[in-house]
């Protein structure tokens, strides 16, 4: 086993699920075990890197004057989906093509999951089937110091400087609270926290949420002629009044959507949490007036009762920023061709911190790790493009 691949099994291994139920920052302070672990690795490279009170680590190691200092970031925390304790994770060493049992209650299959069928006879990394694996984005994490790893062993080799950051609470969208662009110091980073190696995803949602409220009219069943007014009801005839063909499950590419995430209450007081997704400005504009007047035709119909919308944005899509300054993606494309592979830029069909880094100054578009099916127990590693990406971002940082 390579010291990259080491070091990624380790990093999984270590429980960092983040709490979107926590008010604290971060979330939940086991995200740390690997944070101080980074700044551990680090410094027996050489590279003093520091925990600001928030739980983002810093580190910068310092290259050729006169070009740009280039950030790398990833984040240390994982998603909410499936446990993050407890990870056994399994390298299957020359893949045949079959079924990976997981366990005796999971597999994956190339049926179900097309991409395991162009990994013939390369390595893989699996879950045991009871965790996700963690590759998002322990897997940017690996990479990241695969590369710092690189030129602090080799200072004969010339390189931009490079600034490196991780995150804690990405998971929940807290990932870019706190961040200092100052002190972070570069010119443009690239976020480490994609799939595909050949993917430099250059756009993101433009993102925001809704919370609707509804109080109806409880009463006793046996009396409720012409008197209740149930709020669950109500509830569900407010998300009938939404565009149905505006739901994750009908939307691709840049099709925006209105997501139920949560539906709670009773007969006299409900609730609805949404979050509202477009990569156009406009458009999302036109989302969000569907909400309102949703709540207006409610409220006109069911005069007893009151339904209320509360609508938050919660962060824009970064091609606005790339579009104006594109050095981060000239520079990315320039690298890609010169190792023969073909870049693609794709929107993400989700958010990113490299979106809030954008606008707070340092454009940030993302880049693959090699890692797959986010989130979940299917979640794996293919070793070959992990690899793959370690080559690029050495490649990116050299001068």
């Amino acid at each position: 086993m390579t010291e990259e691949l080491a070091r990624f099994i380790k990093y999984v291994q270590i429980d960092t699920q983040s709490d979107e139920n926590s008010a604290s920052t971060p979330s939940a302070k086991k995200e740390l075990d690997l944070s101080r672990e980074l700044i551990k690795e680090l410094g027996e490279l050489g590279i003093k890197a520091t925990m600001d009170e928030y739980g983002r680590v810093y580190a910068k190691l310092l290259g050729e004057k006169g070009i740009p200092a280039i950030g790398l970031n990833s984040h240390v925390d994982t998603a909410l989906e499936v446990s993050g304790k407890n990870v056994k994770p399994r390298v299957i060493e020359k893949y045949d093509g079959g079924v990976i049992k997981l366990n005796d209650a999971y597999s994956m299959s190339p049926n179900d999951f097309p991409r395991l069928a162009t990994y013939l006879g390369q390595s893989l990394v699996v879950t045991d089937g009871n965790t996700l694996l963690g590759g998002d984005d322990k897997a940017g994490l690996a990479i990241i110091m695969a590369a710092v790893a690189h030129y602090a062993r080799h200072p004969e080799e010339k390189h931009h400087t490079i600034c490196i950051l991780f995150t804690p609470d990405e998971e929940i969208g807290r990932g870019p609270e706190h961040f200092d662009a100052k002190k972070f110091g570069a010119d443009y980073a690239y976020t480490l926290d994609g799939a595909e190696p050949d993917l430099i995803e250059n756009e993101n949602f433009n993102a925001a949420h809704a919370t609707v409220t509804i109080t109806g009219v409880a009463i006793h069943p046996g009396e409720a002629k012409g008197k209740m007014v149930n709020a669950l009801r109500v509830a569900e005839e407010f998300d009938s009044l939404l565009s149905p063909t505006e739901r994750p499950e009908y939307t691709e590419g840049h099709e925006g959507f209105n997501h139920l995430l949560e539906e709670t209450g009773t007969a006299e007081h409900a609730t609805l949490r949404y979050i509202i997704r477009n990569h156009d400005l406009t458009l999302l504009g036109k989302q969000k007036d569907e909400f309102k007047n949703a709540m207006e035709v409610l409220n006109r119909k069911y005069p007893k009762a009151n339904v209320k919308v509360e609508i938050g944005d919660d962060y824009r899509n970064m091609k606005e920023v790339l579009d104006k300054d594109p050095r981060a993606l000239i520079h990315a494309d320039e690298i890609y061709k010169k190792l023969g592979i073909n870049a693609r830029h794709e929107p993400i069909r989700g958010g990113t911190d490299g979106a809030t880094f954008s606008f707070l100054g340092c454009p940030t578009p993302n880049l693959g790790t090699g890692s797959y099916n986010h989130h979940g127990r299917f979640e794996y590693l293919s070793v070959t493009d992990f690899e793959t990406m370690i080559k690029i971002t050495i490649e990116l940082l050299r001068a």
